[in-house]
């Protein structure tokens, strides 16, 4: 009830000063108040103020951990973040005209010693008399825009002020989990106002977050599951391509063999003739899977590959000796690592 009472006293307090009509023998109708406070043709006086925007700077401090099976730490980071306020006075074009200096009271004459008695009215910087120069609002470097106003056009003339600045410090704590050694973590704390938040940039768990402190802040992560990431692409690498008694041999090295140990491991290979300049001719491909180990031998015959539509018969080419070479790649099958497929490009050409 006290807040509707509340309401109607400055419905009344608008519309009288927007000129609204008001019967008080016939009671109060709130939205015909309102209704005519809106469409009157009340102008604001000049210079005028417009609604002071305000914001804020991000500062992030970024927090890496490695490969690890234990508890670890970050040290102490510090944050700040200041707000700013948009201060706008609208110019209107042309100008209003000058305001009339008041005339002195010869009852009252100036008075010595009473500050505002002895002052010219006439002068330009007086409050109530808008300033010739626009760089007159503040001290710092002024920007405008055209705009408008209560429906008059002009330019406004901004600028901002520091209103206050937000302090703070910020840790990670993060439980044991099993980071491999081709994995990493990153996080990123912000401070914005006088918010500070935690985000994950990358990483292989889901952490739970508990957080301690209001100004010096703790954040506690425990691992809640693990997802798994990409594997290491310089996990498989190539050793050796021959050829011999007709058959081809690729050797492959493993060096994260032991932490893959009980899954498999995928390899792709196209077999390509190298051709005239760049007219290489494609000769089928391969797919070999293996359970994972330090090391893996692809042996195969030209007559083994699968012919895909690349495939180009090339059996009138009677060039001399030929060379030729494969493109390869792996594929990680188990819950280590996800099933992405890992470019490693091509290997040395030979000659059969």
């Amino acid at each position: 009830m006290i807040n509707k009472i509340v309401a109607a006293f400055a419905c009344l307090g608008f519309a009288a000063q927007a000129g609204a009509e008001i019967n008080f023998d016939k009671g109060i109708d709130v939205k015909s108040v309102i209704e005519q406070a809106v469409n009157s043709d009340l102008k604001g006086p000049y210079p005028q103020y417009g609604p002071s925007r305000v914001r804020v700077t991000r500062e992030c401090k970024s927090f890496s951990f490695g490969p690890s099976a234990f508890a670890q730490a970050s040290e102490r980071a510090y944050l700040n973040s200041t707000e700013y306020i948009e201060e706008c006075r609208f110019r209107p074009d042309p100008p209003p005209p000058p305001v009339t200096p008041p005339v002195p009271n010869p009852n009252h004459p100036p008075k010595p010693g009473k500050p505002g008695h002895d002052k010219d009215f006439s002068q330009p910087g007086y409050p109530g008399v808008y300033p010739g120069n626009p760089n007159d609002f503040g001290p710092h470097g002024n920007y405008s825009y055209p705009g408008t106003q209560y429906g008059q056009h002009g330019t406004w003339y901004c600028h901002e002020r520091v209103s206050q600045t937000f302090r703070a410090t910020a840790q990670l704590n993060i439980a044991p989990r099993q980071l491999y050694p081709w994995e990493s973590e990153s996080f990123d704390v912000c401070m914005e106002g006088n918010r500070v938040d935690l985000d994950t940039r990358h990483s292989p768990y889901r952490y739970s977050e508990r957080r301690e402190g209001m100004y010096d802040i703790t954040f506690n992560l425990t691992p809640n599951y693990r997802t798994p990431t990409a594997p290491d692409s310089n996990g498989l690498y190539s050793t050796e391509f021959s050829y011999k008694e007709g058959k081809f041999t690729l050797r492959v090295g493993d060096k994260w063999a032991s932490e893959y140990a009980g899954e498999k491991v995928m390899v792709t290979l196209l077999l390509f003739k190298d051709g005239f300049l760049f007219f290489n001719s494609s000769k089928g491909e391969k797919e070999f899977n293996f359970d994972a180990s330090n090391g893996y031998e692809l042996v195969f015959a030209e007559s083994d590959m699968i012919k895909t539509k690349e495939f180009v018969d090339d059996s009138s080419d009677m060039r001399g000796p030929k060379k030729y070479y494969v493109k390869w790649g792996f594929r990680r099958i188990g819950s280590v690592s996800n099933n992405e497929y890992v470019n490693k490009g091509s290997t040395d050409k030979i000659a059969i």
